[in-house]
């Protein structure tokens, strides 16, 4: 039995998932800012954007594990007909360990450190995003020419997915630390860019995904899962 997996389908179904851990956020953030119910039979901390180890995080980190295998695949397949593979299995190093640092919050563990060691705030208030960000603009150097040689709509899908999720990640990680510097997490605004932050490193990931199966779609015609149905002895 041959099952179809298409692109556009998968990108539905993440879309859809992300909008109704948007919703449960949202309701959270509502509750505890205007109704002062921050607990909420434990649905507040399940679904909230900015605490680690539930709903989102978990999604936000199978998200990334299935970009990264993803990217083996294509790595796995260049390798076969003898295309460029190594830059695709380091993208999947990157994916891979991007999902651990989901779960784990590796990230927030340089804050203090690096914090200390420049006396950063203000917009650098969470200062894990200064070694975050020069690995990011080493990331762009080193894989500039493999972007390049991408066909062009996949390139295109790259940069744009990869821009909604730097933004979320970084962007929104900027406002969000200064504005805890200033008002602290119990805050609307806080909330709102907390919930930004989130909500595009998910939508970034969730296009991502989709580029990665229209390129194996595109680029190897296919993208089947094979179930043989063995008889009963």
């Amino acid at each position: 039995m041959n099952i179809n997996l298409s692109p556009e389908d998968v990108l539905k179904k993440n879309i859809c998932l992300i909008m109704i851990l948007l919703a449960a956020n949202l309701i959270g953030v509502i509750l505890k800012i205007f109704f002062n119910h921050d607990f909420i039979y434990g649905l507040g901390p399940m679904f909230n954007f900015n605490t680690e180890m539930n709903v989102p995080t978990l999604y936000s980190s199978f998200a990334l594990i299935c970009a990264s295998i993803l990217l083996f695949i294509v790595g796995y397949l260049h390798k076969k007909i003898n295309l460029s593979y190594i830059p695709w299995f380091g993208l999947s190093f990157i994916f891979l360990f991007l999902s651990i640092d989901e779960t784990s919050s590796i990230h927030e563990r340089l804050t203090t450190p690096v914090k200390e060691t420049f006396n950063t705030s203000g917009l650098l208030f969470y200062a894990w995003v200064i070694p975050y960000g020069i690995g990011l603009l080493v990331f762009l150097l080193i894989y500039s020419k493999f972007l390049l040689s991408l066909p062009r709509q996949t390139m295109i899908l790259f940069i744009v997915s990869g821009s909604i999720y730097v933004a979320g990640a970084i962007g929104f990680e900027l406002l969000g630390g200064q504005q805890a510097e200033l008002t602290g997490p119990n805050d609307l605004l806080y909330s709102l860019f907390y919930t930004c932050e989130e909500l595009l490193e998910m939508l970034g990931i969730a296009l991502f995904i989709y580029t990665l199966l229209t390129y194996i779609v595109t680029e190897f015609n296919t993208m089947k899962i094979n179930i043989v149905n063995r008889p009963q002895e």
